[in-house]
C-alpha cells in the first residue's frame, strides 16, 4: 500500500511514478484516481483523508506526496502523527512518497516500513558513480532496443553526467545506428554540442556547490579552446537568473510560474530552482556583487580571467564570496 522512492537519480524515479501511474489505468482513469500533493505543505490530517477517499470506477487509488520528509521539522514536531497517517492507509489507496534525496536507514519513514515490512516497500534510486555511467549508458541502450560499444559508451560518459541528457543522447544514438551497435565515431558525429553541455554541467556544479566537478568542466572547456570572458559570462547569467528565481521563489510562485516570467524551459526552470536551494538570498547577492567586482578587476587588468575564474568557483564551495555578506549577516 505504501511505496517510497528515494534518491537523486531524478530520471529513473519519474520512471518508477510513471509505472505506478498506468497501473491505475489510461488518462480518464488516472484524472479521476490519481492525486499529487506538495509534501512541505500538507498536514498529517491532510494526509489521511487524501488517502482514505474511494477510487472512482477503479480498484485503486493512487496518492503521490513530493517530499514529505524534506524539511526537518518533520522529526521534531510531525513524525509521530505522520507515521499514525501511514499507519491508517487502507487498501484501496496506494500511497507513494517520492524524497528527491536518499533517506539513510535511521531515517523515521525507512525504520516504519522496516518494522511494517507488510504495509509497502523501499525503492532507492541513487546516481550512478563517475566509473559506472559507461555501463549505465549500455543498459539504458538495451532498454531503448540498441546497443552501444563499450568504447562509444566511455565516450558519451565522458561528455556529460546529467542522466536526463545522456538519455536523450542514448535515445537519439541507437535511432541513428538502426540496429547495429553506436560506435565512437557515431558519438562524435551526432553529439557536436559537447561544449555547451559542459557549460550547463558548469553552471549546474556551481549551483549545487560542487567545485571539484566545477573546476573540471572549467579545465575541460577552456583546452576545448573556450573564452574565458565567455566563460565568464555565462556564469555571471546563471547567477543572475538564480537571483531573480529566488526572489520569486520567496513572493510564493512556483518554479514553473517563476520560469515562465524569466522566459526559460520548464527544465530550465525546475534545474535553477533547485540550485537555488543551496543559497540564501543574502549569499547570492554577495556573489553577485563577487561577480562583478571581478568583471572590472578583469577589464582592467587586476587579475587574469582564468585566475578570476577558478577564484570565484572555489569561494562558492567555500560560502565565502566575500566580506560584504560577513558584514551583511
Amino acid at each position: 500500500m505504501i511505496v517510497l522512492l528515494h534518491g537523486e537519480n531524478e530520471l529513473e524515479i519519474e520512471e518508477a511514478l510513471a509505472a505506478l501511474r498506468e497501473a491505475v489505468g489510461d488518462a480518464a482513469a488516472q484524472s479521476l484516481n490519481v492525486i499529487v500533493l506538495d509534501g512541505q505543505r500538507i498536514s498529517p490530517a491532510e494526509l489521511r483523508n487524501a488517502c482514505a477517499a474511494l477510487p472512482f470506477l477503479a480498484a485503486q487509488r493512487l496518492v503521490i506526496v513530493h517530499g514529505l520528509f524534506a524539511r526537518e521539522r518533520r522529526r521534531a514536531k510531525e513524525e509521530a502523527a505522520f507515521l499514525e497517517a501511514l499507519a491508517a492507509v487502507p487498501p484501496t489507496t496506494r500511497l507513494v512518497l517520492v524524497e528527491a534525496r536518499t533517506l539513510l536507514e535511521d531515517h523515521p519513514v525507512r525504520r516504519w516500513l522496516a518494522e511494517h515490512p507488510e504495509a509497502g516497500e523501499v525503492r532507492h534510486f541513487p546516481l550512478p558513480p563517475p566509473h559506472a555511467l559507461p555501463e549505465w549508458v549500455m543498459e539504458r541502450a538495451r532498454r531503448h532496443g540498441g546497443a552501444f560499444t563499450p568504447q562509444a559508451a566511455s565516450a558519451l560518459a565522458a561528455l556529460l553526467t546529467d542522466l536526463r541528457l545522456l538519455d536523450q543522447e542514448i535515445r537519439k544514438l541507437v535511432l541513428w545506428a538502426a540496429g547495429r551497435p553506436v560506435t565512437p565515431q557515431d558519438v562524435d558525429r551526432l553529439v557536436p554540442y559537447a561544449a555547451p553541455i559542459r557549460i550547463f554541467e558548469l553552471t549546474e556544479a556551481l549551483g549545487r556547490r560542487e567545485v571539484r566537478r566545477a573546476l573540471t568542466a572549467l579545465r575541460r572547456l577552456l583546452e576545448e579552446g573556450e573564452h574565458p570572458l565567455g566563460l565568464f559570462g555565462m556564469i555571471v547569467r546563471q547567477f543572475r537568473l538564480m537571483l531573480l528565481m529566488k526572489e520569486l521563489l520567496e513572493a510564493g510562485h512556483s518554479p514553473a510560474e517563476a520560469g515562465g516570467r524569466l522566459g526559460l524551459h520548464p527544465y530550465a526552470a525546475r534545474k535553477i530552482a533547485e540550485a537555488t536551494a543551496g543559497f540564501t538570498m543574502s549569499q547570492l547577492e554577495a556573489f553577485y556583487r563577487r561577480l562583478a567586482e571581478l568583471d572590472l578587476a578583469i577589464k582592467t587588468g587586476q587579475i587574469p580571467d582564468g585566475v578570476a575564474l577558478e577564484t570565484f568557483l572555489v569561494s562558492v564551495g567555500a560560502r565565502e564570496p566575500s566580506t560584504a555578506e560577513a558584514e551583511a549577516g
